[in-house]
């Protein structure tokens, strides 16, 4: 469908390539003109966000709540959302006079309750890390296997009885000086190209995620 067929399109089309123009053309030089439309955009795109997100916290809460009071399937773990959700909002507003955000606060709930979850996590991911490696190593692909026989002599030389010995502490260090850093800036100049050529795709309205298409 054209676009002259399509106004909804062709409008919102429009106003991304020209919003994401005059950000970029901000970015790229230093136009008072520019810079305040850009600024006011910007700040116009970050209170929409901030209301969106609103939305969809009144909405995910609305839904557990209905769950709860219908006791639908594992309605307990609606109910420890909405509690969980609703202690953070009270820790992180009620924290300091005015209704302002209490930094302290919401860093003791991470340190409290984020922090020993993301650990549970993370142990836990150690586990299926063992299991794809015994799955690698059973279907034996040449390439699979090289990469997990690296991991595994890269995390063996972590260990500090391994990192006391001279040459094991310069061979991390020109590993991570060369190899890693190498790997590194190859994935970073990657995601740079992709980023940029998405962007310009959107800018030029042939991708449109702003439309679902």
């Amino acid at each position: 469908m054209s676009f002259v067929r399509d106004p909804k399109r062709l409008i919102a089309t429009l106003i991304a390539g020209v919003v994401g123009a005059i950000v970029l053309i901000d970015f790229a030089s230093a136009t008072p003109t520019v810079d305040q439309v850009a600024r006011l955009l910007v700040s116009w795109a970050a209170t929409l966000t901030a209301l969106a997100l609103l939305v969809g916290v009144i909405s995910v809460a609305i839904a557990h709540l209905r769950r709860v009071l219908t006791r639908d399937a594992d309605w307990g773990y609606s109910l420890v959302l909405l509690i969980g959700m609703l202690g953070v909002i009270v820790v992180g507003v009620a924290g300091t006079p005015g209704l302002n955000l209490a930094e302290e606060p919401i860093r003791w709930v991470f340190r409290a309750v984020y922090e020993p979850l993301a650990s549970s996590l993370l142990a836990l991911l150690a586990f299926f890390s063992l299991s794809a490696i015994l799955r690698v190593f059973r279907e034996r692909h040449l390439q699979a296997v090289v990469i997990v026989m690296v991991a595994l002599l890269v995390l063996l030389m972590q260990l500090p009885p391994v990192q006391a010995l001279l040459f094991v502490t310069d061979s991390l260090q020109w590993f991570s000086d060369y190899i890693t850093l190498a790997g590194t800036r190859g994935l970073l100049l990657g995601t740079a190209i992709g980023t940029l050529v998405a962007s310009v795709r959107v800018l030029l309205g042939f991708d449109q995620p702003y439309l679902d298409r």
